[in-house]
């Protein structure tokens, strides 16, 4: 298992012990809030939410040990390994939904967490 070091979350990841070379996906939340128009009239207005079917990566991964081989020694091994893996169908996406989930790449982004779960008590 393989976790980046700048996230925070209560993903459960056993889940991903039943696929090889998976990758852990969260579904896209928005960082702001959303309004919906019609013509020049607002007619709604939503807190981030989700966005349906877009997944990204959320930096946890279950690789196979035959994958440490070809690690890249530079680079990031979503631009490297990963894109090869998934040409060749050796890839695996696991979605959690719902899951709290947040990047660390600012102190904001830390305070911004550290809101977030005083306020949701997780």
């Amino acid at each position: 298992m393989v976790l980046n070091g700048d996230v925070i979350t209560n993903m459960d990841i056993k889940q991903m012990y039943k696929k090889k070379n998976a990758i852990a996906l969260i579904e896209l939340k928005t960082k702001y809030g959303t309004v919906s128009i019609h013509e020049d009239r607002i007619t709604e207005f939503r807190e981030k939410k989700s966005v349906p079917d877009v997944w990204m990566n959320a930096g946890i991964y279950h690789l196979d040990r035959s994958i440490v081989e070809k690690l890249p020694t530079n680079g990031a091994i979503e631009k490297t390994v990963f894109l090869k893996y998934a040409k060749e169908g050796k890839l695996h996406g696991v979605k959690f939904r719902d899951s709290f989930w947040f990047s660390i790449d600012s102190h904001k982004d830390l305070e911004d967490c550290s809101e977030t779960l005083q306020l949701q008590k997780i």
